[in-house]
């Protein structure tokens, strides 16, 4: 890496050294110096553009749900709306080693949320965008007349991302007990019982 690169082009090498070092180490095994070392750049360049370690984090938590929106945006919107829906939620499971990385970052960032409001308030207001929009397929599954109407959307969006939420915990935690074909299979049932009992 350049020692003149762009300051975009460096807060990503930051960020993505954060993430290697957070997976392997944890937030309480994690400095600044181990950022900086595993980045290849000065303790001091890191601190150029993040002054504390919390910082830092919170650029890392907020790089983490970037990219999970961005896979989000490259599903492919066409009916049937179920389809869609196993294939938004599916962007979140951990069926490769960026993602499986990801998981383990999140998982860091979730405990630390319990006990900083800033790194809370970021979680929730993820939480609540993903919420939304699959409040929103689900609406449009009611009005194809793929989920009955008498279902409440919102409901149902916020337990299928508690659904997917426990499947990358016990995934993390269990580890083969979870594989990427445990995982896939548990989704697809997941949404198929939803829009069997919703079906009209």
């Amino acid at each position: 890496m350049t020692r003149h690169a762009d300051p975009d082009t460096r807060r990503l090498q930051i960020a993505e050294a954060l993430l290697s070092t957070l997976s392997e180490r944890g937030l309480g095994g994690t400095t600044l110096a181990d950022v900086a070392a595993a980045a290849d750049v000065s303790v001091g360049l890191v601190q150029r553009y993040f002054r504390t370690k919390e910082e830092l984090l919170i650029f890392g938590i907020e790089y983490v749900y970037q990219r999970a929106t961005d896979r989000l945006h490259q599903v492919e919107v066409v009916p049937p709306v179920r389809d869609v829906v196993v294939g938004l939620m599916e962007t979140f499971l951990p069926l490769d080693e960026t993602r499986e990385r990801e998981l383990r970052v999140w998982l860091n960032f979730l405990t630390a949320s319990l006990t900083s409001r800033r790194m809370a308030a970021i979680h929730q207001a993820a939480t609540s965008e993903l919420i939304d929009g699959i409040t929103d397929a689900l609406t449009a599954a009611q009005r194809t007349g793929e989920l009955d109407g008498d279902l409440d959307p919102r409901t149902e969006a916020a337990a299928f991302v508690a659904f997917v939420d426990g499947l990358c915990l016990h995934h993390a935690a269990t580890g083969d007990g979870y594989d990427a074909t445990a995982l896939r299979e548990a989704l697809v049932t997941y949404a198929e019982r939803l829009f069997k009992r919703g079906a009209a």
